[in-house]
């Protein structure tokens, strides 16, 4: 800001004309070098600078302080879902077996008279009429039931077997032993043993059995035995097809474990609520995502293809609006053995709803659903096995294990509560470019206008606490800015909320610094060149959240009226802004440039000794005296020129402008020695030391700088040249 060295010059450029050859004879020859005119322009660049009415400057400049992107606040979280599920059933079909015991079957089983009667008086009348009902005992029948294309064996889980007897004859049949039996026989394991005592005429009775942990062989033996047929009294109808049936129907069928062929089923379908970890500290409420993943890995022991479908009913795809869903096809497993699938699907594009079960079905009119919640994704399994035609094995202790994690997430856009997050920029350190050619030395400004500017892109308020903010100049001359009574902070209000484009409405909040409120005087009358800054961020710092999920709820969830929200293109970021008029006092004030410099000849003639003149048309209200360093390419001092003598300030009229330049010539005096030594440089560095007053002095005054004011330099040499022949 101040600048005194801003009015001064910064800039002589020293060219040569002659060239090294082999010296012939010599004469004295005057050459002119340089001659410029620098105004305030060509020391500060001309964007710092605005002109008054009057003509008089003022800086004014702005230099970031430090800014913060939303990935610094908003990090979705790598989600990791695991589900490992042996497989939760195992199903085979219903099957139904039939078999028959005729009124034929039952003749021939009562034998002799009755036998003979009975089979030849088919489809008429029974002739001979009992007094009373007359029992028969009848030998029962067997019959092989063959499941063979169904299965080879299973065990068990669970299971149903219902036996239906149905009696389509005129007699009433009692005490009906059943057996259902795994062959071979003798020594199969009996399955079912159970009495019926009465099945009437053109009557059925029935009954369930449940299995559990039993194995069930392909092939079974049904058994009906040791019955007691009771003929009625009077005659009866003789039909010798009628019969007692037996159906046996096995159904529900949940094997532990079997080798058989299966038909259409899901052995896995699970849905999970996962919240995210408790450490999260942001409440979400949906989010957009820019980049990132969703990584899924299977694996399954099953010996048969497995066709899976996980689906995250919270994530919907960017065009289709359909929630994500992966179907891949896991091959069969080894025995012994897994096998695996992977795939990392991009989620970029794709909308997050972080309400759990709340999610609205695509086509509903409700945006939610009344158990709405937050940082809660909700999945869905499932395990398909298909019929093949073929028998495979497989069991309960099968697993399919899947892991699927949504990893990498940047949002494009985010909305939710934030919480109170705090947020630490720095310690960093940015260049004040400012007074970089000022060397050393002292100014005083009689006027700063200094102020921390945070322009917010995000939907949350906050408040910025000044950790440190310390300047250091050329000299490494450290001084801290001290806010006077502790007033080191700063709010910051909230952007606001752009619904149409989901972009943040930026607002602007300033900080003016004031000699009352801090030591900015002093500050910048250190001259920095580097600024180092620390600042603490606290977003929602004057925002309470409420502890009632009630009245919580329609606040983070309105979609119109968003607690805070974010979009990655929009940041927060602070300046440091000043404007400074140019009226100033220098003491002992340095300016430096560096410029490139040759005494290279191009005509063959090379300068052998002689003097520099330096004519100085000071139009600036500042003494100065110089001194000039010559460097070679590697930027190192290998000679100079001194003086003392002083480069007179212009003549100030009453008014306190500059009414007429006062020129001054400095002599530099150059032997063949130094000349040599001189040639050799590639690089200038010029200091000057300017004045007005010495700070301490009682009468010291203020010059304003105006744009017409100007230093005009010529550099001239009095040389003496060799000449080629």
């Amino acid at each position: 800001m101040k600048k005194a060295a801003f009015l001064l010059l910064s800039a002589i450029v020293f060219v040569s004309c002659i060239k090294d050859k082999q010296t012939t004879w010599e004469t004295d020859m005057r050459a002119p070098i340089v001659k410029s005119e620098l105004t305030i322009s060509d020391i500060l660049k001309s964007d710092d600078i605005i002109e008054n009415q009057d003509s008089s400057l003022k800086l004014v400049y702005s230099t970031e302080l430090f800014s913060m992107n939303s990935d610094s606040f908003i990090s979705l979280p790598d989600s990791t879902f695991e589900v490992g599920a042996s497989l939760q059933t195992l199903e085979l079909p219903d099957d139904t077996v039939e078999y028959r015991i005729t009124m034929a079957d039952i003749a021939r089983s009562m034998g002799g008279f009755y036998e003979a009667v009975i089979l030849a008086n088919h489809g008429k009348n029974f002739p001979i009429s009992f007094p009373t009902p007359t029992d028969f005992p009848v030998s029962g029948t067997s019959v092989d039931i063959s499941m063979n294309d169904l299965f080879d064996e299973l065990i068990l889980d669970s299971g149903v077997v219902e036996v239906i007897i149905e009696n389509e004859t005129p007699f009433d049949v009692k005490d009906i032993d059943f057996y259902l039996k795994n062959k071979p026989q003798p020594g199969g394991s009996e399955l079912i043993n159970h009495n019926f005592p009465l099945v009437a005429s053109k009557g059925s009775a029935s009954e369930e059995f449940k299995l559990n942990d039993d194995t069930i062989k392909s092939e079974l033996l049904g058994e009906l035995k040791d019955m007691t047929v009771t003929v009625p009294a009077g005659t009866f109808a003789i039909d010798t097809n009628e019969a007692i049936i037996a159906k046996v129907i096995v159904k529900d069928l949940h094997p532990r474990e079997a080798t058989a062929i299966w038909p259409d089923q899901n052995v896995i379908d699970e849905t999970k609520d996962v919240p995210f970890n408790s450490n999260i500290d942001v409440d979400f409420k949906d989010a957009t995502i820019r980049e990132g993943e969703i990584y899924f890995e299977m694996f399954s022991s099953l010996q048969d293809s497995i066709f899976i479908t996980y689906e995250i009913a919270n994530v919907f795809h960017p065009v289709t609006g359909l929630p994500f869903k992966i179907d891949t096809v896991i091959p069969p497993a080894p025995v012994n053995g897994y096998s695996t699938m992977s795939k990392a699907y991009p989620a970029n594009g794709y909308h997050f709803d972080f309400n759990g079960n709340g999610i609205a079905t695509p086509g509903d009119d409700a945006l939610a659903l009344s158990d709405d919640t937050i940082n809660t994704y909700v999945t869905h399994l499932t395990a398909r096995i298909k019929y093949t035609g073929e028998k495979k094995k497989l069991s309960l202790e099968d697993t399919v294990y899947a892991i699927a994690q949504v990893r990498d997430l940047k949002p494009v856009f985010a909305r939710g509560f934030m919480n109170y997050q705090k947020i630490t920029a720095g310690p960093s350190t940015v260049n004040f470019d400012l007074f970089k050619k000022v060397k050393s030395g002292n100014i005083e400004l009689e006027d700063v206008d200094f102020e921390i500017e945070v322009d917010n892109g995000f939907g949350a308020s906050a408040l910025a606490k000044f950790i440190n903010i310390r300047g250091t100049n050329a000299q490494n001359n450290a001084l801290d800015l001290n806010f006077f009574g502790n007033n080191d902070t700063m709010e910051i209000a909230s952007a606001g909320y752009n619904g149409e484009n989901q972009r943040t409405s930026h607002i602007t909040s300033s900080r003016p610094l004031t000699p009352d409120t801090s030591n900015i005087d002093q500050f910048i009358e250190n001259l920095p060149t580097a600024i180092e800054y620390e600042v603490e961020v606290e977003l929602n710092a004057n925002v309470s959240k409420p502890s009632d999920w009630n009245i919580y709820k329609p606040l983070i969830l309105d979609p119109d009226n968003p607690l805070n929200f974010i979009h990655h293109e929009d940041e927060i970021s602070a300046k440091l802004n000043m404007e400074v008029p140019l009226s100033v006092i220098a003491d002992s004030l340095i300016l430096v440039d560096t410029l490139d410099f040759s005494l290279n000849s191009q005509s063959g003639n090379e300068v052998e000794s002689g003097t520099f003149k330096l004519l100085v048309d000071n139009g600036f209200p500042f003494d100065a005296t110089t001194s000039l360093y010559f460097l070679d390419d590697s930027e190192l001092v290998i000679d100079s020129l001194w003086s003392s003598q002083t480069i007179y300030r212009a003549s100030v009229g009453a008014n306190g402008k500059v009414d007429n330049e006062t020129r001054s010539v400095i002599e530099f005096e150059v032997d063949e020695d130094k000349m040599n030594v001189i040639k050799s440089a590639s690089k200038m560095y010029v200091v000057a030391r300017f004045h007005t007053f010495d700070l301490s002095d009682a009468d010291k005054k203020f010059y304003k700088i105006y744009s017409h004011y100007s230093f005009g330099v010529k550099l001239v040499g009095y040389f003496k040249y060799k000449f080629s022949n």
